[in-house]
């Protein structure tokens, strides 16, 4: 997949995260330090700098989408905050982080190898064995310091 292209998702799930949160490309300028102009031209025609999509990036998962798809049941799980549109986001409590850690570790895996084995098995699960060989691999950010 081209830059452009997952770009351009991208693009399109910062567009419902800025309307969910009613904020607007003036708020995406303030946080990149650049001008809104500048923000309009990366949404519609430039990319986004690396450093700037990274920034971004974070942004997006320390503050989730707040709101869910229509029909969507929540569920609740102390210490646990999913968002799942296009792309997931899952917020741990400090604790189980650092369980999760440690047993990803033990493992003699990464915490995002973990996460996407966890998330194999559930496809796996739901769907014959081949849908685990349709999954694509997607950049997934962990904080590192809670």
């Amino acid at each position: 997949m081209t830059q452009e292209a997952d770009q351009s998702e991208f693009k399109v799930m910062l567009k419902k995260w800025l309307k969910s949160h009613k904020l607007d490309y003036r708020w995406v300028a303030e946080q990149c330090g650049v001008s809104e102009i500048t923000v309009r031209n990366w949404m519609s025609q430039k990319n986004i700098p690396p450093l700037k999509l990274q920034l971004l990036e974070k942004v997006m998962v320390q503050m989730p989408t707040l709101t869910a798809p229509a029909g969507s049941a929540a569920v609740e799980v102390p210490g646990v905050s999913v968002n799942a549109t296009l792309s997931l986001t899952v917020q741990l409590a400090p604790e189980l982080y650092t369980r999760l850690a440690e047993r990803a570790a033990a493992q003699g895996m990464t915490m995002e190898t973990l996460v996407a084995q966890a998330i194999a098995s559930l496809v796996a699960e739901s769907k014959d064995s081949t849908a685990t060989a349709e999954l694509r691999s997607r950049k997934v950010i962990l904080p590192t310091n809670r």
